[in-house]
């Protein structure tokens, strides 16, 4: 997918529409401990007896069909008040940022 580097988009803190910078979003990185749900399933699955949704082990990665694609987030900077915005555009393989003349 071709993007240009500069688009016209509304700015919500100037409340008008400007041609704001374009660049693509890093991925967040995963976190390294277990969220308070996790945990408490980890603890659960251990052991005997029928414990309600705890019980079951989740479907391993290999048995869901995986995607061979991501969704695209690009950071949009209003050059006025310097506002930054994520912007999702639909899956993509890859992603090339044109200069706009």
């Amino acid at each position: 997918m071709r993007m240009p580097d500069k688009l016209s988009a509304y700015c919500r803190k100037c409340q008008k529409h400007q041609v704001m910078k374009v660049k693509q979003e890093k991925g967040g990185r995963r976190s390294g401990g277990l969220n308070w749900s996790h945990r408490r399933m980890k603890h659960r699955r251990r052991g005997h007896g029928n414990l309600g949704r705890y019980s079951k082990k989740p479907v391993t990665q290999t048995k869901m069909a995986s995607k061979t694609s991501k969704k695209i987030d690009l950071r949009l900077t209003c050059p006025e008040c310097g506002k930054k915005a994520v912007m999702n555009r639909p899956r993509t393989k890859r992603i090339e940022i044109f200069r706009a003349i």
